[in-house]
């Protein structure tokens, strides 16, 4: 994965129109109030590894990481849920037109074979007390790639 995957991510989806009205974007923090987002790496998985005849190596990976979103929240306002809930409809569309156009960051050495898709779009938490306040959803990203490592020598 390329070591700087961390700000291109922020910055590709800063401009989802989903998150427009989203105040800032974070990695590894959320601030406190509404609209906020937070990025947190979740870790990579090597899901294949292929080595050819002169020791060269390719690793099919998948890299995780969970977009929090802290949206205004005030029981029984059923527009406002249901408003909440089309914003993380339309960033999992977002993403998946995106990255089926080529225009989602590369994360390997083969950007034409990458998928990056928006899964498990859920509520995580409510405000204290069940009260007006921040509602905060998740969205986990999973990035699919290969990555080239020439023979060791």
């Amino acid at each position: 994965m390329t070591e700087n995957i961390l700000p291109r991510l922020r910055g590709w989806l800063a401009g989802a129109p989903a998150l427009q009205g989203v105040d800032r974007l974070w990695v590894d923090h959320a601030a406190a109030g509404a609209p906020a987002a937070g990025l947190w790496p979740q870790g990579v998985q090597v899901t294949a590894r292929r080595q050819n005849l002169l020791g060269d190596t390719a690793l099919r990976c998948r890299a995780r990481f969970v977009l929090r979103v802290a949206l205004p929240f005030v029981p029984g306002d059923e527009a406002l849920a249901a408003q909440n809930a089309q914003r993380l409809l339309a960033l999992r569309q977002w993403v998946a037109r995106e990255s089926a156009a080529l225009r989602a960051p590369a994360f390997g050495d083969e950007p034409a074979g990458e998928t990056l898709s928006a899964e498990a779009a859920r509520l995580e938490s409510l405000p204290n007390a069940g009260g007006e306040g921040t509602a905060v959803y998740a969205v986990t990203l999973a990035a699919e790639y290969t990555e080239r490592l020439p023979a060791a020598g």
